[in-house]
């Protein structure tokens, strides 16, 4: 296609030369020698910014000649019968080789403009595709377009490992029968080899466009590298996460699990050795203490494992559209069951509409918020749940009346195994309600009461997407 390209501007370039040349004969009784060499200068310079420097000369010496022999006394012989046509024309001569040379000086800077232009639109195009991406296998899908689209490139193949035929090179060259141009560049960075990537072109490529070739590729080989370097970052992280998760972990097992369980084993040996000597009521009140212990040891050690597949991310959703006011109640009837008192106050407006969420895991989490809320609570005074709707999402507030909370405090307690200042409680309760409730795709905050106390403020989305059944990947306290 480049050669026809050319071949019909050489064409072009010579009708144009004959028929300027037929002009200038049919004109010659009328025009002066300084006529024809302004026409044919102009013409050289317009040869000279299409075709280039050797053309230009070309055109020069030609229009030389052709002024001398058709346009010049005596006709139709290179001699001269005036003197000062001899120095018109060489004169003409030397302006039309100096204007061919600047008119292709011209040209090739404007060409060499257009081409850094133009590499500098795929690269940016090419950067900016892979910059919007964490994924290997999109980086190929943009390299591939890249090379498809703007570099004209016929075929496109990324090989999973550097061809091993190949010499250690960044690029090397096969012709393929049909007299295409196969070549074979190392998608390479940092000293590391992630694939070969395999091309054909229609054309043997220029040294200017085998260089943007191997930019692109370098760009790409770049970006696999980035995206490495991340993912080994996050597993990085998540090593130190889970080494820090397995220290606290070890330190509640140290302290706050030891603790029932030294209850119960020195209360069963008491029972075993000393029981005949108690009285009943005495037996009944260290049964009791046993009972106690044991429910606390059972909350803490499901709370691990809750904790657990929270951060495994293996937290699954079963949402159906649910009554928030009957989770209040449920939440309420428990803690009667577990103190025996009307600790909870529940208000909640006649318009609440349906959430959708999981009731069991919902229910898990309002209880934990309960329980904290309860545990700072003045013995006179009720937990108030207050429920009420905003623009797209629902809300409940969990109202304490006891102490305000510390900044301190209100940045750090939905912290795994964060201890209040109190202490006595593994800090679980709070980070598991918050997991729980951002897998819902909602908001767990913290504000104060007024007059004192803390509220915990539960904010849902109104409407989900696959309300049926919600898998919950990734999700992290």
């Amino acid at each position: 296609m480049n050669k026809t390209w050319r071949l019909n501007k050489y064409v072009g370039a010579l009708v144009g030369f004959v028929m300027l040349t037929l002009l200038a004969w049919s004109l010659r009784e009328t025009l002066t020698l300084a006529n024809f060499t302004m026409l044919y200068i102009l013409y050289v310079l317009i040869v000279a910014i299409r075709l280039g420097t050797y053309s230009a000369t070309t055109a020069a010496f030609s229009s030389f000649l052709t002024i001398n022999f058709f346009l010049t006394r005596p006709y139709y012989t290179f001699l001269v019968a005036d003197t000062r046509d001899v120095i018109d024309l060489l004169v003409f001569i030397g302006v039309a080789t100096l204007s061919g040379q600047l008119g292709a000086r011209a040209r090739l800077q404007a060409e060499v403009a257009s081409q850094r232009a133009r590499e500098q639109t795929i690269l940016y195009k090419l950067t900016g595709l892979m910059n919007q991406t964490n994924a290997i296998e999109e980086v190929h899908q943009a390299l591939n377009r890249v090379l498809l689209e703007d570099l004209n490139a016929r075929f496109v193949s990324i090989l999973p490992e550097a061809v091993e035929k190949e010499p250690p090179t960044q690029q090397s060259a096969a012709t393929v029968p049909t007299g295409e141009m196969t070549y074979y560049l190392l998608l390479q960075a940092a000293n590391r080899i992630f694939g070969t990537v395999c091309v054909i072109f229609p054309y043997a490529l220029s040294d200017q466009q085998s260089q943007l070739v191997n930019t692109c590729v370098t760009q790409a080989a770049m970006a696999v590298h980035r995206i490495e370097l991340a993912e080994q970052a996050r597993i990085s992280h998540q090593y130190e996460e889970a080494d820090r998760l397995k220290t606290a972990i070890l330190h509640a097992v140290s302290h706050d699990l030891r603790t029932p369980i030294t209850i119960i084993k020195t209360s069963a040996s008491n029972l075993q050795t000393l029981g005949h000597k108690m009285a009943a009521q005495e037996r009944t009140d260290i049964a009791q203490g046993i009972e106690q212990e044991a429910d606390h040891l059972n909350n803490l050690v499901g709370n691990l494992l809750d904790f657990s597949r929270l951060q495994a991310g293996a937290l699954s959703l079963n949402l159906e559209l649910n009554s928030l006011e009957e989770v209040a109640g449920d939440v309420a009837a428990r803690v009667w069951q577990l103190t025996g008192q009307e600790r909870v106050e529940i208000a909640f407006p006649e318009d609440m509409p349906l959430v959708p969420l999981d009731y069991g895991l919902f229910l898990q989490a309002m209880h934990n918020l309960i329980d904290n809320s309860l545990r700072y609570e003045p013995e006179d005074s009720c937990i108030r749940l207050e429920g009420s709707v905003g623009t797209d999402e629902v809300l409940v507030r969990i109202i304490n009346h006891g102490a305000s909370i510390s900044e301190d405090d209100r940045l750090r307690m939905m912290e795994p195994f964060y201890h209040s200042p109190g202490g006595g409680h593994v800090g679980l309760g709070l980070p598991i309600a918050k997991g729980i409730i951002e897998a819902h795709h909602g908001h767990l905050d913290v504000e104060d009461t007024p007059g004192g106390g803390a509220t915990f403020v539960v904010g849902l989305p109104m409407k989900l997407e696959n309300v049926t059944r919600h898998e919950v990947e990734n999700t992290r306290c």
